[in-house]
């Protein structure tokens, strides 16, 4: 009988997973329609039960006819820059699922400028090296190995311009080693970055360890799967008989040599289910075992599964605090509550129905019940891991749930945030929360952090709250830089007051109001007229997007005192006033908020005086006549004078008559 070890690290790599994940996780949330633009991940029996589910794949060519619902995924492998600034243009809803360490590549490019050259080493005609490839700037070219490397310089070649030497994700370590080592030859001063995925270089390492020591080696995963390829290519190098399969229907035409084979090893790319493994060893198990003895076959199927392997099973039945597994052998598997999740509360039923399939880790086996315990948490614990691991290279900000709180003689240390099921530290420093505070207020609530250090060895992670902030809020403010315009309207709260003036939070910015820009009258500092906290209506005066600058204002026509002096008020108006300022020209008199004239010296009095101050004081409630008007000069001139003078005519007038009279009086005796 053949023995058979499965490789632990076959089957779907992180990116993919994140990127299956985000697309089983709309297509349950969504009711329109989801494509792919491309193949999602390299694998055609996959692909196939995505477009069974609704999944439409998609070229460039059909984007412009895709319905206004449409929401389009963006392969794990990466998609060309042309591509995405097409769907943004278009206002497409996209969903971006390219792996992290695929990102990282992008950034790498697009922060180099047109000087340098890139270098790649991969597969040109490949999804993910012609997305790398499209955020290069300047010149830039794809090796396949060391010896294109060598066909296309000349002997003796050497070069000191600034380049830079990448590698795709899934390329071979020992083909890359040489690569590096021949670019460093011929461009002294290039920029090496690792780009080689550490899944992918574990997986590599793991099949040549096992079809070393193996008769056959079966590589399961796509055709077209350049992951795959390599494994393949790996295998072959070390086991004479090595083989490439899709699916465990394609080992029929191999049964004579695995019935020969002692042993046996599987391997899979990073793009292969789980379900489609398992289905490949135990059809290779069937085929191995169908000469063995009556006796022979007795005895293999009361074979156990060993402590510590992976396997495939079953939901059989599932209850509140543990759910069985089929795992296709004589034992049951047990797989209890506290192995499945560290929280507390979760509906189990709500994660598990009978007929799923459920990755496991063998435990602790009991021949007397029959029964074998499982964890899934081993498992998730060492996907979720590699998940930190990707994020702390590519930047990406997660999210968990802040379930402990750490103190120590000195306060607080910070919180215990549990992404999946791993833990990942806080310090205090960088929670965010005011030194002094309570971090109590974070207890079980949902945070966003970024990871800024790991320790592969302990399998310990810190992250930063805060850095989070900075990234969301760096983010908002890319965003609001590349939309602002002049003129454009916000509310905004007061930030920050100075003696120039107020800075205004707008969001995912802050601007600047000058003080002369708060009031049409006269200020002598901004706390005359708001307060930090207030919330006022401003638009873009300008706007400098380089040095990422914003002067806002607040005068608009409609608030301008002039307009409304202009509609409500005319020339020789008697207006009331309150003397708002006294000078030893005159006073100045304010007939309506921050609408103030002139009442000259000669205007006070109907009689010559010295000195305003000995007529009128700040606060003195006065009558007036509007008496000019200076538009564009914003000039008003006031007068009590005038009125004194008025009132002196009518007394006058009427006087005039009364003192007739008399004489009248007097002829008329005579």
């Amino acid at each position: 009988m053949a023995e058979i070890e499965i490789s632990e690290y076959s089957g779907f790599c992180f990116g993919v997973k994140r990127a299956v994940d985000m697309i089983n996780k709309s297509l349950e949330a969504s009711s329109g329609t989801i494509c792919c633009l491309g193949e999602l991940i390299h694998n055609r029996i996959f692909n196939e039960t995505l477009k069974d589910r609704g999944v439409r794949f998609i070229t460039a060519d059909e984007l412009d006819s895709l319905p206004d619902d449409a929401t389009v995924f963006l392969r794990a492998h990466g998609t060309p820059r042309q591509l995405i600034e097409s769907l943004e243009s278009q206002g497409r809803r996209y969903i971006d699922a390219t792996c992290p360490y695929v990102t990282k590549i992008h950034k790498v490019v697009a922060a180099q400028d047109e000087n340098t050259k890139i270098i790649v080493i991969g597969d040109a005609r490949h999804p993910e090296v012609e997305g790398i490839m499209s955020w290069a700037k300047g010149e830039h070219v794809v090796y396949a190995d060391k010896a294109a490397i060598d066909a296309d310089h000349e002997e003796g070649f050497t070069s000191d311009i600034d380049c830079i030497l990448a590698v795709q994700t899934t390329y071979s370590g020992t083909e890359w080693e040489r690569c590096k080592a021949r670019i460093s030859e011929l461009y002294p001063n290039v920029r090496i970055f690792e780009t080689i995925c550490s899944v992918t270089e574990n997986r590599q390492k793991k099949t040549r360890e096992l079809a070393s020591k193996s008769d056959l080696t079966v590589i399961v995963g796509g055709k077209n799967s350049s992951n795959t390829a390599k494994l393949f290519a790996i295998a072959s190098e070390v086991c004479r008989d090595s083989i490439m399969i899709e699916s465990a229907s394609e080992l029929d035409l191999h049964a004579d040599a695995i019935r020969s084979a002692s042993k046996i090893a599987i391997a899979a790319g990073a793009s292969t289910p789980s379900g489609i493994i398992q289905e490949v060893y135990n059809k290779m198990a069937n085929i191995a075992n169908e000469e063995l003895s009556f006796a022979e076959m007795l005895e293999q199927s009361f074979k156990s599964l060993n402590t510590g392997e992976r396997v495939t099973g079953i939901v059989l039945a599932v209850n509140p605090t543990e759910v069985k597994v089929d795992l296709g052998t004589k034992h049951t598997g047990i797989l209890p509550y506290d192995e499945i999740t560290a929280e507390s509360g979760v509906n189990l039923n709500e994660l598990f129905k009978v007929g799923d399939e459920v990755e496991v880790i063998c435990g602790k086996f009991s021949d007397h019940d029959g029964t074998v315990l499982l964890s899934k948490k081993k498992i998730d614990m060492h996907k979720y891991w590699e998940a930190i691991k990707a994020a702390a290279e590519s930047g990406e900000i997660l999210e968990g749930t802040v379930k402990e709180i750490i103190k120590n003689e000195k306060g607080y240390a910070g919180v215990i945030a549990l992404y999946g099921t791993n833990k990942v530290f806080i310090p205090a420093s960088q929670t965010g929360v005011p030194k002094g505070e309570e971090l109590e207020t974070l207890r079980g609530t949902k945070v966003s952090f970024k990871i800024i250090d790991v320790n592969e060895q302990r399998k310990r992670a810190v992250g930063s709250i805060k850095a989070s902030t900075r990234v969301s809020r760096k983010a908002l403010e890319e965003e609001f830089f590349a939309t602002a315009q002049e003129g454009d309207k916000f509310e905004g709260k007061v930030r920050a007051l100075m003696s120039y003036g107020a800075f205004i939070n707008l969001g995912a910015v802050d601007g600047m109001l000058h003080i002369t820009e708060l009031s049409w009258g006269r200020l002598k500092k901004p706390e005359e007229v708001l307060n930090i906290g207030d919330t006022i209506n401003v638009f873009i005066k300008s706007i400098d997007k380089e040095k990422k600058r914003i002067s806002l204002g607040y005068k608009t026509e409609e608030n301008d005192p002039w307009n409304i002096f202009q509609k409500n008020y005319n020339v020789g108006d008697v207006v009331d006033a309150t003397i708002v300022s006294v000078m030893p020209f005159g006073a100045f008199a304010e007939i309506f908020p921050d609408f103030d004239g002139l009442i000259h010296i000669s205007q006070i009095s109907d009689k010559p005086i010295q000195n305003p101050a000995s007529v009128l004081k700040v606060g003195d409630k006065v009558t007036v006549k509007i008496t000019a008007a200076d538009v564009e000069r914003r000039r008003l001139s006031l007068s009590i004078r005038a009125l004194l003078e008025d009132n002196g005519a009518e007394e006058t007038a009427e006087e005039a008559p009364a003192a007739e009279a008399p004489a009248a009086e007097a002829t008329d005796a005579e």
